[in-house]
């Protein structure tokens, strides 16, 4: 497939045009519409410039290493809203982190609204250093997740500015979203769930040692099964988490 001139203009619209070498928010060389293949920090420092017609030639030429991308990655195939939406996200974050995303995931499921939704993952980059959510992420992610699902029947113009001269903060390495092994809850979670696992296993082992001696009244298994509570609440938000991100939500 081929990024259709409605996918083209909403990748034009969010990077910008700029007609000379610069660094974007993430400190990433680029020119052009968003360019970044070939272009090195001696041609920001030289100030290397392009035409608007060169810039939209070279676009058009480093598209097709993202549409292949787009189309190894999808098991489902997508239609034409679809395919620019994740072209332009492609194009955004790079094709092996498009390939990783839970937006494509979701995709290859079947869960389209999902995918729509993961895209709001994917809001933040490093600028200086530091993690930051940019407005220019958040809105060209809204902006790829309504494409992603507009039926293909409607042609509705991406825009009615003409924006696309216009400087962007759009940076060109976007932090991924953060794999479910790094969430501060579900470490939280395991750990809390381990250590009242341990506890429950001591637990039991002298309560059943004390078995042994005599019968035992009902509260000496009261700490035991409060750990066991312990270990199943812990077990379900590590579940409920997993399940969020399935769905696109965290």
């Amino acid at each position: 497939m081929k990024t259709s001139p409605k996918g083209l203009s909403l990748i034009k619209e969010f990077e910008g045009f700029r007609g000379k070498a610069y660094l974007c928010p993430a400190g990433v060389p680029t020119i052009g519409y968003g360019s970044t293949k070939g272009v090195t920090m001696d041609d920001v420092r030289r100030g290397r410039t392009i035409t608007k017609a060169q810039a939209e030639k070279l676009l058009i030429e480093q598209l097709e290493e993202y549409e292949r991308g787009v189309e190894a990655a999808c098991k489902v195939e997508p239609n034409q809203h679809q395919f620019d939406a994740l072209v332009s996200f492609a194009y955004n974050v790079g094709v092996s982190a498009m390939r990783g995303s839970s937006v494509i995931k979701a995709h290859n499921r079947g869960d389209f609204n999902a995918a729509a939704r993961a895209f709001g993952l994917w809001t933040k980059a490093r600028v200086n250093g530091k993690l930051t959510e940019l407005p220019g992420l958040v809105r060209r992610r809204a902006a790829e997740a309504a494409l992603y699902l507009e039926p293909v029947a409607e042609e509705k113009p991406v825009s009615t500015a003409d924006s696309q001269d216009a400087p962007t903060d759009m940076p060109q390495q976007v932090e991924p979203e953060k794999p479910m092994t790094q969430s501060h809850i579900n470490r939280a979670s395991v750990i809390a769930g381990g250590t009242a696992a341990a506890a429950t296993v001591a637990e039991t082992l002298g309560t059943a040692n004390s078995i042994k001696a005599g019968v035992q009244g009902l509260g000496d298994w009261l700490v035991p099964l409060l750990l066991v509570v312990v270990v199943a609440l812990c077990g379900y938000i590590v579940w409920e988490r997993y399940q969020q991100r399935k769905d696109g939500r965290a």
